[in-house]
């Protein structure tokens, strides 16, 4: 005969019957897997890194933007000449300066008439505006000239390239663009140029020579262009 089971005197059939196996038990919640070392930390920074702002620059200074500093280290104000170079430089600054105010003086002149008067006297059978015109040119070229000397010799001390040897261009370049000023008035009056001068004002006059001088070498070039449809350009040598 098969002994049945009898419950322990605490408990009730029922209880005892209903209990389920300590061992090899299932049950309905599962255990999450264990995480790989080091993942939480590459998915916090990835979070750092999408939540970093973007850094500022700084704001752009006077100082960085609009200062020419000459490939020169803040402070560093001594100069790179000697004494024997400065003042060679001193003599062409001087120069340039003197040329620049005598040439505002001949201006004030022309435009009161004394330039006519001092260079024609009483000839009858010359024209005072046209003198003045020509005059207007040639000063005008001249300041031209002279401004872009002044503007190029501070730039070549200030950068280490001056040199003696510049000396002669910068002792004729004034006059250069001051005749290349009046020969592009008298191609302007002409007609040559293709243009026609409509303006009979002394400012045209002066604004045009300016222009020719200080942009001399573009001025010369149209006038080679010139040259070269009157009287034809010249055969090219052959390649070898």
């Amino acid at each position: 005969m098969s002994k049945e089971h009898s419950p322990l005197p605490h408990e009730s059939p029922s209880t005892a019957t209903d209990r389920e196996p300590e061992l090899g038990a299932s049950s309905d919640t599962q255990e999450e897997p264990p995480q790989m070392p080091g993942a939480a930390s590459s998915v916090e920074a990835d979070a750092m890194k999408n939540d970093k702002k973007p850094e500022s620059k700084p704001a752009p200074t006077v100082f960085s933007e609009h200062i020419n500093t000459d490939n020169r280290a803040v402070g560093d104000w001594k100069s790179k000449y000697d004494e024997s170079a400065r003042c060679e430089i001193r003599v062409d600054a001087i120069y340039v300066g003197v040329v620049f105010l005598l040439t505002l003086l001949a201006l004030l002149f022309t435009w009161r008439g004394s330039t006519y008067s001092f260079f024609v006297g009483s000839c009858t059978t010359c024209a005072p505006e046209k003198f003045n015109q020509y005059a207007f040119f040639f000063l005008g070229g001249i300041l031209g000239g002279t401004m872009f000397g002044l503007k190029y010799l501070y730039q070549v001390v200030a950068r280490g390239l001056w040199n003696i040897d510049r000396r002669l261009w910068r002792i004729f370049s004034p006059f250069l663009s001051g005749g290349a000023a009046l020969a592009i008035g008298g191609l302007l009056d002409s007609g040559l140029l293709g243009l026609s001068i409509k303006s009979s004002t002394t400012s045209f006059y002066f604004s045009m020579g300016f222009i020719s001088g200080y942009f001399a070498d573009k001025a010369l070039g149209k006038m080679q262009e010139i040259a070269d449809t009157v009287f034809g350009s010249s055969p090219s040598s052959p390649k070898k």
